[in-house]
């Protein structure tokens, strides 16, 4: 009996037919590699090997060839077997799968980006209504980055190859909706959680981002200072060569595959979504519309950037309308905002004009982009190079994790569904059938089931033995007779023999089957095998991420934080409800004059919030254990006990760190020595 409908059965054969289709294209490319010279010592050989079974092979004995080149190739899959190398193929799946992975991620890094602040602000809305009813309702705006948004099919694949987080939409932020209202203002931006990890990945860029807030705020004047948010993009990168660049001792080898696009030729995009936050939106397509402003555009007006009203357009488009010019404004532009506001805004005075204006849905909005943000020296710095690898990285894994789970719906209507489940489900069953008959065939040769294939080559070697003994159009012609003899003898001499059938033995033969087909059936298929080496390979794509890992987390540390100390140990946490404590793993740091430490190091590696932070001002360093602290601790622990204080979130504040061994606590307590010793930290707070 075949399984119901199940779409991640489809899946999963499709991806069976996948990896078929790998073996078999690996099997051709070692063939290619033969013959290609790529090593000329290999092809010389084969060459050698073609040209002596051509001239000297006795053809009568061509049977033997593919017989025997099997037989070769079975020995080779022996070998594996026994040196332990067979299931590799299966524990290296996450391994190879992530090394690949990261591969496509190094690719927006194999050449340094310079990084490009974007900063978009003075949010609000006009004639925002629903769009089949026309009432007002409760919108939010979501800022978002599109790199490929002006790019077609040819270009925004090309695109892809090259540069993994043009993939999708960046999500920049979003405002907080301020109620029903047609005629919103949005005051307040929040990050989204992209940009929150990239904050916290870096130790400098809030600081520049909330610099240029500030600067981006004053520039609107006093009563039209908004809620404002930045976002560091990289630049643009093509496969087309530009020119040859020397690289410096600073900067990385440069790729010469890949160049930087002017921004003036970028495809990205700022794109503001109109949405709707009511409840039901959330089971629906829950965006009014878009306003979308190019990058280019963006660089074209210099540092005045764009400000003004903006149409509210289908989701998707490309184009960008300016509004119309309001018949109050709010007050009059000051130099800042009338720079590039009269080539986006039309005016509605300039006729006489006795209908009523249309009122379209428009978002007043403006964008200010900056084509440098961290590297303000003219020699490029380590730090500089690193936070763009970081931001980099950062947008490649938000393209590869939506581009995962992205998926498509099947209708909705109940004869779409039972019609899906029917044909579905016999196309899922027929394909499992035949995607597990090629795999149990090919296993049946590669020692996946020993026995099985033990048998195999000693029938397969004896076959051997008789086609390179005997031509092979006297075994053909022998088998020939073999089958019209025995056709003529069941036709002319045989009579079959009416025997009293009985039950029991039929009901014997369908309990236990054919045996030939129960041989078959024992044979693995490749889900089989899968599922048996499951852990074994999680084991060894963990082992793999915490390599990858740790060599990224060095070099941040190393360029962008520039740590004294940094490592794990255990941090006492007191229970508020009763007087118990627990000694809890933590990763810190120690970074200027501040003492930070995050729960993992798997929490400091993908940018979530620290737990807590020192600053050494004033009054700070380390401490003796209290009296207290001498009876909670146990004996054995004491030697290896650190307590830091300083300033917190909280005002004072002492923390008790317990380090892994003596060597590492002298360490860290030299470590705040530094730190709390310096005159420049109460300057630095």
């Amino acid at each position: 009996d075949g399984e119901d409908f199940d779409v991640a059965l489809i899946q999963l054969h499709i991806a069976r037919i996948g990896r078929l289709y790998e073996d078999v294209a690996r099997v051709a490319g070692a063939y290619v590699y033969v013959v290609s010279w790529e090593s000329r010592e290999l092809t010389s050989v084969s060459l050698v090997i073609f040209l002596y079974t051509c001239l000297r092979f006795n053809m009568e004995y061509i049977g033997s060839l593919p017989v025997g080149t099997l037989v070769l190739y079975m020995v080779y899959l022996a070998y594996l077997r026994l040196s332990g190398h067979f299931k590799e193929r299966w524990t290296d799946v996450e391994k190879l799968a992530l090394i690949k992975r990261e591969s496509k991620v190094n690719m927006n890094q194999s050449i340094y980006r310079p990084l490009g602040l974007l900063r978009v602000g003075d949010l609000r809305g006009r004639n925002i209504r629903s769009r089949d009813l026309g009432l007002p309702g409760s919108f939010y705006v979501s800022i978002l980055y599109d790199p490929a948004r002006y790019a077609d099919a040819r270009a925004s694949s090309e695109l892809a190859n090259v540069d993994v987080s043009s993939g999708c939409a960046h999500e920049i932020g979003s405002t907080v909706s301020p109620g029903i209202t047609a005629s919103p203002e949005w005051n307040s931006i929040e990050d989204s959680a992209e940009l929150t990890h990239v904050k916290h990945m870096l130790p400098n860029i809030t600081d520049i981002l909330d610099h240029t807030r500030h600067e981006a705020a004053g520039s609107m004047g006093g009563s039209e200072r908004k809620s404002s948010i930045g976002y560091p993009i990289p630049t643009p990168i093509t496969e087309r060569i530009r020119e040859a660049v020397v690289a410096s001792d600073n900067e990385p080898a440069t790729n010469t595959r890949l160049s930087l696009l002017p921004w003036e030729e970028s495809h990205g995009a700022v794109v503001l979504q109109v949405k709707y936050t009511e409840v039901l939106s959330s089971f629906f397509d829950n965006v009014l519309g878009e306003v979308v402003i190019p990058i280019a555009k963006l660089v074209g007006s210099g540092n005045k950037g764009v400000e003004g009203w903006f149409r509210v357009l289908e989701a998707g488009t490309k184009d960008c309308i300016p509004g119309d010019e309001p018949e109050s404004p709010r007050a009059a532009p000051g130099p800042a905002g009338d720079g590039d506001a009269g080539s986006y805004q039309r005016s509605s005075s300039s006729g006489k004009g006795t209908a009523p204006p249309i009122e379209h849905p428009q978002v007043h909005v403006r964008v200010n982009f900056s084509p440098t943000v961290i590297a303000g020296d003219s020699a490029l710095q380590k730090s500089d190079i690193e936070a763009s690898k970081v931001i980099c990285e950062e947008m490649a894994r938000t393209a590869s994790g939506k581009q995962s789970s992205g998926g498509s719906v099947i209708g909705s209507s109940l004869n779409t569904i039972n019609t899906v489940r029917t044909l579905g489900g016999n196309l899922q069953n027929q394909l499992a059938f035949v995607v597990d008959l090629v795999e149990q065939g090919r296993n049946a040769f590669n020692f996946s089931s020993p026995q099985i294939t033990i048998v195999l080559f000693v029938c397969l070697l004896a076959l051997w033995s008789i086609l390179a003994t005997i031509p092979t159009r006297i075994i053909v012609l022998a088998v020939g007779l073999v089958q019209y003899s025995a056709t003529f003898y069941s036709k002319f001499f045989y009579k079959p023999k009416r025997t009293v059938r009985n039950t029991s033995d039929e009901v014997d033969k369908e309990v236990t089957g054919n045996p030939l087909e129960n041989l078959c059936l024992s044979i693995p298929t490749d889900e089989d095998l899968r599922r048996t080496y499951f852990w074994e390979a999680k084991r060894e794509g963990e082992r793999e991420r915490k390599k990858l890992a740790a060599a990224k987390r060095e070099s941040r540390l190393e360029k962008l934080w520039k740590t004294q100390w940094h490592g794990t140990l255990k941090i006492k946490r007191n229970d508020p409800d009763t007087s118990l404590w627990r000694w809890e793993s933590a990763f810190a740091l120690i970074e200027g004059h501040r003492f930070i430490w995050w729960k993992s190091e798997k929490h400091f590696d993908t940018g979530e919030a620290s737990e807590g932070s020192l600053f050494f001002a004033g009054h700070a360093g380390l401490s003796g254990l209290s009296p207290l602290d001498l009876r909670e601790l146990p004996t054995g622990d004491i030697p290896s006990v650190v307590s830091i204080f300083g300033r917190g979130q909280q005002g004072q504040q002492k923390v008790t760190c317990l380090a892994p061994d003596y060597t590492a606590k002298q360490t860290l307590e030299n470590a705040v020595i530094f730190a709390s010793s310096d005159t420049k930290a109460e300057g630095d707070m």
